[in-house]
Formats: C-alpha cells, sequence, structure tokens
C-alpha cells in the first residue's frame, strides 16, 4: 500500500508474488523477484524477473507493471482463480476405541469376502468441507450452494455434513500442507463432479418438474398442429381440379410430417433438458482425531490388506473409494486381482482389466 493507503499495480505485484513463494529484493523504481518454477511457468517468465513501475522494460526478463499491463492481469487472473481456503481443528473428549467390526458389518457389503480387523490407532486427519455454486441451464436457469464434505487423504465422498455445532465449536488452524498436494486437488474435483449429482438432483427438483411440464405441454401443441395440419393437407386433396403434379406433390408433403415432427420434438427436448456446472468457491479443512483401522479381506483364501477411517464428527466410517473410478463405495466387489470396485466397474476393471 501506499501512504496514502492505495492500492499501486507495484504493490499488488509485490504481495502476490511474496503470498507465492517468491524473493523479492525492493529497487527504487521496481523490485526484483526470484519465482519459484511453477509461478513461473504460470505467468511464462523466466524464474528471475525484473519489474519496472510505470517505465518501459529495457531488457530480457525486465517487465513494466502497471494499469493495462499483460502480466498484471495474468497476476489479477491468478488471484481470482484461486480458490479461498481456510483451515480450522476440532476435539472430541471421547474418541470410540471398539466395536469396529460390528460398524464394518452394518455400513459395508463385502461380497465374496470376509473382513477382519487386524489393529487400529489413534492418528490425526484432515477433512475438506467444500462450498460449491452450481447453474442449471435450460429454457431457464437456477443456481444454488451445495456443501461437499470429503476425506482429504483418501478422497472418500461422505454423504453425511458437518453440523453446525462442529464448525461453530472449531478452532483457526494452520493449511496442512497436503494442501499444496496438486494430485490430491486433481482427484477430489473429479469426485465433486461425481458425487455433486445426487444432492443438486434434490435441490432442482421444482425445476426439473417445470420443464418437464413445459416440455410436455409443448410437445402435445406441436402433435396438435402436425395432427390438424395432417388433417387440412389431405382434406385438400379431394378438391376438384388438382393436377397429378400437385397432388403428388401435397402427398410427399404430407409423407414428410412425421420426419419433421420427430425432429421438432428433439429440439424441445434439447431446449428443455437441464444442464449443470459445478463450481467450488470455497473449502474449509478441518483438522481431528479419527481412528485408523487396518483390515485383512480375505477374498477367494487371497489375502489383501485394506484401511478404515473411524469418523468422530460424523460418528461412522469412511466410505472405501473404487480403485477403478474413484467413486466413493460402501457395497464392494472384486475383481480377480482384488481391486476394490463399484458396481459399475465390476464388469471390467480399469486397473487391470480383469
Amino acid at each position: 500500500m501506499s501512504s496514502e493507503g492505495i492500492e499501486t499495480p507495484l504493490s499488488f505485484a509485490r504481495r502476490f508474488l511474496e503470498v507465492e513463494g517468491a524473493l523479492i529484493e525492493h529497487l527504487p523504481a521496481g523490485l526484483d523477484a526470484l519465482l519459484p518454477p511453477p509461478l513461473a511457468k504460470r505467468l511464462e517468465v523466466p524464474e528471475y524477473v525484473t519489474f519496472r513501475e510505470d517505465q518501459p522494460a529495457e531488457g530480457e526478463g525486465e517487465y513494466s507493471i502497471n494499469y493495462g499491463a499483460p502480466l498484471l492481469e495474468k497476476m489479477v487472473d491468478l488471484c481470482c482463480n484461486s480458490l479461498p481456503m481456510a483451515s480450522s481443528q476440532v476435539s472430541f473428549p471421547y474418541i470410540k476405541s471398539q466395536g469396529f467390526d460390528r460398524l464394518i458389518r452394518e455400513q459395508f457389503t463385502l461380497r465374496n469376502s470376509l473382513c477382519k480387523v487386524t489393529s487400529s490407532a489413534l492418528i490425526k486427519t484432515h477433512y475438506l468441507l467444500l462450498a460449491c455454486r452450481y447453474v442449471a441451464r435450460s429454457d431457464e436457469q437456477k443456481e444454488g450452494l451445495i456443501s461437499l464434505l470429503f476425506h482429504f487423504d483418501t478422497g472418500a465422498f461422505l454423504p453425511n455434513t458437518l453440523g453446525p455445532s462442529i464448525v461453530t465449536a472449531a478452532e483457526p488452524a494452520f493449511l496442512p500442507e497436503t494442501a499444496k498436494d496438486i494430485s490430491r486437488w486433481e482427484r477430489l474435483l473429479k469426485g465433486v463432479s461425481t458425487e455433486a449429482g445426487g444432492l443438486i438432483a434434490e435441490e432442482i427438483r421444482d425445476f426439473r418438474d417445470s420443464m418437464n411440464r413445459r416440455l410436455k405441454r409443448d410437445v402435445g401443441n406441436l402433435e396438435e398442429y402436425y395432427g390438424t395440419l395432417k388433417k387440412e393437407m389431405e382434406s385438400s386433396l379431394a378438391r376438384a381440379g388438382l393436377s397429378d403434379r400437385l397432388v403428388r406433390d401435397r402427398k410427399e408433403k404430407i409423407a414428410l410430417l412425421p420426419e419433421e415432427l420427430a425432429r421438432k420434438r428433439e429440439d424441445l427436448v434439447m431446449k428443455y433438458s437441464i444442464r449443470v456446472k459445478v463450481i467450488p468457491c470455497a473449502a474449509l479443512f478441518v483438522r481431528t482425531p479419527a481412528v485408523r483401522i487396518l483390515c485383512d479381506l480375505h477374498v477367494e483364501r487371497q489375502k489383501k490388506p485394506v484401511s478404515l477411517t473411524y469418523n468422530p464428527i460424523t460418528k461412522a466410517l469412511d466410505p472405501l473409494v473404487c480403485e477403478g473410478c474413484g467413486r466413493s463405495i460402501t457395497i464392494v466387489s472384486f475383481c480377480s486381482s482384488r481391486h476394490l470396485l463399484c458396481s459399475c466397474c465390476e464388469g471390467k476393471c480399469r486397473v487391470c482389466g480383469c
């Protein structure tokens, strides 16, 4: 900030670079910066750069920072595209330490396998509460917000949500180091599009019913119109004095009416079909104690080690994750190589092809 408290292009660039991990050295009319390689790649500049305020760049690696400068626009875009994140931590006076065999039997269906708990241990883990905006577009548009809860380590989606009392009781905490893991974010964002469908379907039920009613109304009107048109064209054939060519042309047009009606009907279906887009808006990490449960799954006389997590927030076991598509599952199938699969992947394992 300047002495008057107004953000300048250079002060904004300096704060942006510092937040992104760059090393800054101030100059009389600008600054030198050593950028982390990922940041340099995103900005499409060398790792060592010099920024000049309201001065033209004089050499390679020098950039002018002023209003409208392309590099400043890139920094602004990166700021706007980043997901706001916060972190908190919760504690519990008591955490379940036994009875996990019963929970496994109640929550999971393990096809053609037996599960035996071998050990359990208290751990610290992170859950991610992801606030998302959805946009449902059809002939009209509906927007809204939903919240999705994931186990950040495994990517498992939890149908339960965090209660208001838990969020209120949470204390501020530092962001976990794993929050910088791009591969985890890619897996979770893939899970958003997969798991949000059921929640959004419930949210837009009235909207979907409205579009279906309008589709039914317009299709009915369309069929009535083409039915009337066909009768009028057929009755016109009975008029005296029509030439053979005119009769033939009229019959050809009548024969084309069903095809034209089907095409118009498809246009209406496309008009009233609903396309949904989900956009993550904010993320809250919740650090909590949990119980890591190590199990042996006995599948066709073979043993497969599996770990489960008891979540004290939901007071339940987290779902497992399909090794084929990443969907969260409680009904678990296995291929011949004993990969954990959902019902969609059990026909052909996407991991080994079995």
